[in-house]
């Protein structure tokens, strides 16, 4: 089997992570990174799938397919056969689903990394979609929905969605839709794996304690005959996120907590990559508890907490402002970050010595986040793999951090935030709305 070799081994100070990339002919991309601290090795597959693929007929699925993934498959039918493999193996194991990707992974001994590739690959290529666990799942996640729905928070979030949004709510929703996920059967899965989980849609990364030379031989050995797909449109989906005017939303709060947000569009990754460095630093900077942003909204002001932040996403990518408040100081509070968010742009606004202090808090950050094998697999490795579309981005992050100055951070404000149309909350109980 040829192999494509993409080499990248990747030194970002002392502590950063080293990684290889190789792409195998059916569009495969297999990432190795080493770390011989413990015997143990963490095999991950993340697939660019998840709510933004889906519609509103479909919304939930990839949800779905996530619980279904350990579940019985063509070499292991039956699920106790399946658990009991698990337990032969000393597996842990995982997956989640967000808006923008779903990633497993399984963590065991290095020694049987051979057999925890073909564990992984039996999974991913064929799953069988037993209609009995089906039915157990359904109930797993429609659990997961009713406690979401008592959270004080989803008056929020259901409104967020609705405006920020507008055009496709659905696409932010990973949790899904009740009625799609009561109506899902064997068949609509076996339709969306079909789209979705291709080789050339997925990564596999193997993090550990392991031979770099010898997983690449394996992963090619084992994973090559899966079949190349072609048929995902991920990477041609539009930006999800459009806020087209000043809003302001008054959002009921049965549960009596106050909350206040500033929601404004923010660069995507795959198309503003420049400026998601300063909107890193500028987010870090304005969470520094001794900071000006800090002082202003909580010690000397309304809120009880406050935070900024730029979430970096393909699709929707936000600069949302917010915090806890007193009910009864919600507009009050509003006009304050307001007031507070017109101040950004100025240069001033920043002190030398605090910005380098976020700069070396991101440092630290992206150093923690490849302390262990599991999260440079499962946490980095794959995230930036999907949401930036390579790991070039990743590669050169402590970098381009460490060039940001504060003239690029007031660049950023004035281009995304300043005189730009956002969408704010006010979460409050609104009158004879206090639960009992």
């Amino acid at each position: 089997m040829k192999v494509l070799l993409v080499f990248l081994a990747v030194t970002m100070m002392a502590q950063a992570v080293d990684f290889r990339v190789e792409k195998l002919d059916n569009g495969l991309t297999v990432v190795v990174s080493r770390d011989a601290s413990s015997p143990v090795v963490t095999v991950c597959i993340a697939v660019k799938t998840g709510a933004t693929c889906e519609t509103p007929e479909t919304n939930g699925l990839a949800h779905f397919y996530e619980h279904m993934f350990f579940k019985g498959n063509a070499a292991l039918p039956s699920q106790t056969a399946y658990n009991r493999r698990m337990g032969e193996l000393g597996i842990v194991r995982n997956g989640t689903t967000s808006s923008e990707m779903v990633r497993y992974y399984v963590t065991l001994g290095s020694g049987k990394l051979e057999e925890g590739l073909r564990f992984m690959y039996d999974a991913i290529t064929s799953p069988l979609f037993d209609s009995l666990e089906m039915e157990r799942e359904r109930e797993v996640i429609l659990n997961e929905y009713q406690r979401g729905l008592v959270s004080p928070f989803h008056p929020y979030v259901e409104a967020m969605e609705k405006v920020i949004f507008s055009s496709a709510p659905w696409r932010y929703s990973a949790i899904g839709d009740p009625e799609v996920i009561m109506a899902a059967d064997p068949e609509v899965m076996r339709e969306f794996r079909h789209k979705y989980y291709t080789p050339d849609n997925s990564v596999l990364i193997i993090a550990g304690d392991v031979d770099c030379d010898r997983v690449f031989q394996l992963a090619s050995e084992i994973f090559s005959g899966w079949e190349y797909g072609g048929r995902s449109d991920y990477d041609s989906l539009p930006r999800l996120v459009r806020i087209e005017r000043d809003t302001t939303v008054l959002v009921d709060s049965p549960s009596g907590i106050g909350y206040v947000a500033v929601v404004f569009e923010g660069p995507s990754i795959s198309t503003d990559p420049s400026d998601s460095y300063p909107a890193d630093v500028w987010g870090e900077y304005l969470s520094l508890t001794s900071g000006r942003f800090y002082t202003d909204l909580v010690t000397n002001g309304p809120f009880t907490d406050v935070s900024a932040w730029y979430y970096t996403q393909r699709f929707a990518p936000t600069v949302t402002f917010g915090g806890r408040v007193p009910a009864e100081r919600a507009m009050e509070a509003l006009e304050a970050l307001r007031d507070e968010i017109r101040e950004l742009q100025d240069p001033g606004y920043y002190d030398p010595e605090e910005m380098r202090l976020a700069k070396e808090r991101l440092r630290r950050d992206r150093i923690l986040s490849g302390e262990t094998a599991r999260d440079v697999a499962v946490e980095s490795l794959s995230f930036w793999w999907v949401v930036a579309g390579n790991l070039d981005y990743y590669a050169t992050y402590l970098d381009s951090i460490r060039a940001v100055e504060i003239d690029d951070v007031t660049a950023f404000v004035r281009r995304w935030i300043t005189g730009k149309p956002s969408a704010a909350f006010v979460m409050m109980p609104l009158e004879g709305s206090m639960e009992p």
